[in-house]
């Protein structure tokens, strides 16, 4: 597993920050797939993406930071050959190129399953190699934000803390 750096700590919770505060991330999700808020997301990382690059400096933000990103269905821009994983490719639904190689994935759901199931297929994505830090976004569709708040719980807290510490991934709720 690729170590984690200080900064690439501050990366991902800045990241995270950037998402949850944007005026444009929705907060209802009533009647709206797992697909739409995707298609949301998208616009809102590149902007998070190009604000970090004017930060570092670079001449052109939005261009940098539109080649550092991928969203799943993107026609020609995943250049990497896509190894088989149990005889399927293994596509998150976003990917962050520079300065991280990070996997993003995003889940809505009222069950705890699903976040079962996106802590499954990120830890797919690191321990295939094809990603070195997998970023896991999981919206809890419950009205007393049940899920959430179990993330707390000693041994789902354990959970949470052991796949960042051994496998690079790191799940935040909403």
């Amino acid at each position: 597993m690729k170590k984690k750096s200080a900064a690439l700590i501050n990366f991902l919770n800045e990241l995270h920050d950037f998402i949850t505060t944007h005026p444009q991330f929705r907060k209802n999700l009533k009647n709206k797939s797992e697909v739409d808020i995707q298609r949301e997301l998208r616009p809102i990382i590149v902007q998070y993406l190009e604000e970090h690059y004017r930060r570092a400096g670079y001449k052109d933000p939005f261009s940098k930071a539109n080649q550092s990103v991928y969203w799943e269905g993107q026609e020609e821009k995943y250049s990497k050959v896509k190894t088989m994983t149990f005889a399927s490719r293994n596509y998150p639904d976003f990917a962050i190129f520079k300065p991280y190689f990070v996997a993003i994935e995003y889940k809505q759901s009222m069950s705890g399953s699903l976040v079962k199931q996106a802590i499954g297929q990120s830890l797919v994505h690191t321990l295939s190699e094809e990603y070195d830090y997998v970023y896991v976004l999981f919206h809890d569709k419950n009205r007393d934000k049940k899920i959430r708040n179990s993330s707390t719980n000693k041994n789902e807290k354990n959970i949470i803390e052991k796949i960042w510490g051994n496998f690079n991934v790191r799940v935040y709720f909403i």
